[in-house]
């Protein structure tokens, strides 16, 4: 019932833009995904983008990032499929960004639940081609195909295939990487941030 012109959507901003990062050709074959581990951020569903993956690119490494809320659940998956050798969980890290600098492909499989992910942008700072469900506010941070690839959640075979395409394709992974990173350094730092926060206090102020 708020009309649209009562909202304003000011998105998080990072801190800093990563310098010196290494090329993404010279970066080992690392998928990389930021997130605690808990049921809407679809880790088990995932398990089967990577089976397939692997199967094409045996020698990719699959890491997850993030606090585990699921008790192991997403551990036991690994293991009773086979996975062991080529997908690891870290637990949480209270620094990522050598995680970040070692990856070429973050993914975000997450079915539902999502705001203005950090992670997202982080992994574009860095230069790294995202993959993401186009769940709640993810479309608001990607451009599909231009600096990253937006899914439907029920896409498993497309995320495998964008997967693949971004692990094969140095070009395209960073033509895609360096867009995410101009448009991250552009409009996502904590400068504009802080801001758009200014500008919007000050027509509050002003209209009081």
């Amino acid at each position: 019932g708020i009309s649209a012109e009562k909202i304003r959507v000011i998105h998080n901003g990072l801190s800093e833009i990563p310098i010196n990062i290494v090329p993404l050709a010279r970066r080992p074959l690392n998928v990389l995904t930021v997130a605690n581990l808990n049921p809407r951020k679809g880790y088990l569903e995932y398990l089967f983008v990577i089976e397939t993956v692997h199967k094409v690119v045996p020698d990719a490494q699959f890491i997850f990032v993030g606090r585990d809320d699921m008790n192991g659940e997403v551990q036991k998956a690994i293991s009773a499929a086979g996975m062991d050798g080529f997908v690891r969980c870290e637990g949480f890290q209270a620094d990522v960004s050598n995680y970040f600098g070692t990856t070429r492909v973050c993914v975000l499989p997450s079915l539902w639940g999502e705001g203005c992910p950090t992670s997202l942008l982080e992994s574009m700072a860095w230069g790294v081609p995202v993959i993401a469900n186009g769940v709640d506010g993810v479309p608001e941070l990607i451009r599909d195909g231009v600096d990253g690839f937006l899914l439907d959640p029920r896409h498993i075979e497309k995320m495998a295939a964008q997967i693949i395409e971004l692990l094969t394709n140095s070009q395209i992974a960073t033509l895609l990487g360096n867009a995410g990173r101009e448009k991250v350094a552009r409009d996502f730092t904590i400068e504009s941030c802080s801001r758009l926060h200014e500008q919007e206090f000050t027509k509050l102020m002003e209209n009081t």
